[in-house]
């Protein structure tokens, strides 16, 4: 089958990398095969000739137009000047003829997170846009994900001109190739007519495929067709060529064969919502609801996708759980949380989209995923796509997606209080409950805003003054950016253990200051205030003077609590004549600590 035109999709990739993906998607609905820079690499020094390859082969480029400028060859344009790389994707394509389409993001369009750039780089993107609103005269900011997703959808009266010169290479190849096209029409169509006939002579899905496959390398019409495989073959070439109502007719056709394959409906499906708008394919789809009896899990589950956010999502859940044994469903459910969809993932998000990829990949591995597939290059690109995920997703450690909350118990002056770390940043509020004992409480919020959300900021710190000695759990939930809330987590910590690890971190980084000598009334006192203050972690002081032989002990009464003193006198007279000399302080042989 000949291949769908090449649409090149421009923008600088730290800003605008999710509006880039939904580009993709839109335009992937239309029929097109969108590629980018970071799809094909990103190798360093200079990457125009790199960028020229890639244009060359497209037959057009849009071009999201932020604030942002973005990477730059090491040395200036000889034709362009000073230019960004995405700046000079465009103004190359322009210079060879190709068709380029800006779509503007306003400045309260919902990037992704970024370091700001420099003010110079800022003024030269400034200026480029600048250019662009006189030169276009089609300046129209868009402000919102579903507004990008509508400027795309409008290009496509232009973007079907694309397809004609497809179309035409396609018949080229047929015509190179026609003795291989009626030998294998031949062969084909002495397999049978349509679905029925297919079974009764031991036909399958994936003999389908194997035909489909074969059929696609001739790239022309089929004369006549009468097979599955060749009504969708059809479909797909004259969706290909822009001839929607020809294609229509021949995705009916193959459609009324009612085979358990989800690739034709979805292609069916993305070719209604382009030309038709959502509601019109959902009209059409539905068409076959009485026609198609019994209905395929394909056919639900294009249904399903045609719904919109937590509906679509609803649906394809109880899809799965109906049908564990239809491969499909877990890639797209996963696809439902990732970051094309979501635009910024939160972690229950990928919590969620990795949970259903590792389903997914089970399925795949379990040989429940490709047969229901009569295309398997696109059966491929989901394969592909989906190690793409689980490899970024795998990079996130599990303790940090299945317990994303930690906590540090310190005690000061004050009594005990504990510090809360969150890494989804994006958290609203936080709630905790003390040992089992109550309802859940919130932290609160402190009194200025999260960058991130624009939010009051989590209040982490909790005091608990009265806090008893001995061992504690903490049960910890948080609601997210999207309303969601995470946990309960529990954590559990020691007042014992956190004042063994707090004092023998602050004995070791005062190791030089445990003792000091004082000069009062005639006499040298040996302080030993230093080590006090941590006695509820010490069992023994030892200690001696101008010698390490470590023979003498110093008396204490031991404590719970820290920084305290407490009665005992902190000193001891030492000879006068010997303060001069060195007091041995080898740690931890001096102090004697009880074990954890």
């Amino acid at each position: 089958m000949s291949p769908r035109p090449t649409i090149f999709i421009s923008s600088v990739s730290k800003e605008l990398r999710s509006a880039r993906q939904l580009v993709a998607n839109t335009l992937t609905f239309l029929g097109y095969e969108p590629v980018w820079q970071d799809i094909f690499g990103t190798e360093g020094g200079d990457l125009r000739q790199m960028l020229r390859q890639q244009i060359d082969q497209c037959k057009g480029v849009v071009q999201l137009i932020g604030q942002a400028y973005g990477a730059e060859p090491p040395t200036p344009d000889e034709e362009f000047g000073r230019v960004s790389y995405t700046q000079y994707e465009a103004l190359y394509a322009r210079k060879k003829g190709k068709k380029v389409w800006y779509l503007f993001m306003d400045e309260s369009f919902p990037i992704d997170k970024h370091e700001p750039e420099p003010e110079e780089q800022r003024h030269l993107q400034a200026a480029y846009r600048n250019m662009l609103k006189v030169d276009t005269h089609l300046f129209h900011p868009l402000a919102t994900r579903e507004a990008l997703e509508a400027g795309v959808l409008k290009l496509r009266d232009d973007l079907t001109q694309l397809r004609r010169g497809a179309k035409q290479w396609a018949w080229g190849v047929a015509a190179l190739l026609v003795v291989i096209a009626l030998l294998s029409l031949w062969l084909i169509r002495g397999q049978g007519k349509m679905s029925a006939q297919l079974e009764k002579s031991g036909g399958s899905i994936e003999k389908i495929a194997q035909r489909f496959e074969s059929l696609a390398t001739m790239g022309g019409l089929i004369p006549g067709a009468k097979t599955p495989e060749e009504h969708y073959h059809n479909a797909r070439i004259h969706e290909l060529g822009g001839n929607f109502s020809a294609a229509r007719k021949e995705y009916a056709e193959y459609l009324s064969s009612n085979l358990e394959a989800i690739d034709p409906w979805q292609s069916y499906a993305a070719m209604l919502k382009a030309a038709e708008g959502k509601a019109g394919a959902v009209e059409a789809m539905r068409y076959f609801a009485d026609k198609l009896v019994p209905h395929t899990v394909s056919y639900e589950t294009a249904l399903a996708l045609l719904e919109d956010g937590e509906t679509r999502l609803t649906k394809l859940q109880a899809l799965a759980a109906a049908h564990p044994d239809f491969g499909p469903l877990p890639w797209l459910i996963s696809q439902e949380y990732s970051e094309a969809r979501r635009g910024d993932q939160t972690l229950a998000d990928q919590r969620a989209e990795k949970e259903w990829l590792e389903k997914f990949r089970a399925a795949h591995a379990a040989g429940k995923f490709e047969k229901f597939f009569i295309d398997k290059k696109e059966a491929q690109k989901w394969i592909d796509a989906g190690e793409a995920r689980w490899a970024k997703l795998t990079s996130t450690p599990d303790r940090v997606l299945e317990n994303p909350v930690s906590l540090t118990a310190q005690f000061s002056s004050g009594g005990w209080a504990v510090i809360f770390t969150l890494t989804d940043f994006k958290a609203k509020e936080l709630f905790y409950k003390l040992d089992g004992k109550g309802d859940f409480q919130s932290t609160g919020q402190l009194p200025y805003k999260n960058p991130q959300t624009g939010l009051p900021m989590i209040n982490t710190h909790l005091p608990l003054p009265n806090l008893a000695s001995g061992e504690h759990t903490i049960e910890v939930k948080y609601t997210d950016k999207n309303e969601k809330t995470n946990g309960p987590y529990t954590l559990k910590f020691s007042t014992g253990d956190e004042q063994l690890s707090q004092g023998k971190m602050a004995l070791n980084m005062t190791a030089g200051s445990w003792l000091m000598f004082r000069d009062y009334e005639g006499k040298v006192l040996l302080y030993f205030s230093g080590l006090l203050t941590y006695r509820p972690i010490i069992k023994e002081i030892r200690w001696s003077l101008n010698n390490d032989k470590l023979d003498r002990e110093f008396k204490f009464k031991p404590s719970t609590k820290m920084y305290e003193i407490g009665g005992d006198l902190p000193y001891l007279a030492v000879p006068a004549e010997n303060h001069a000399g060195k007091i041995a302080n080898p740690w931890p042989r001096p102090i004697q600590v009880a074990p954890p």
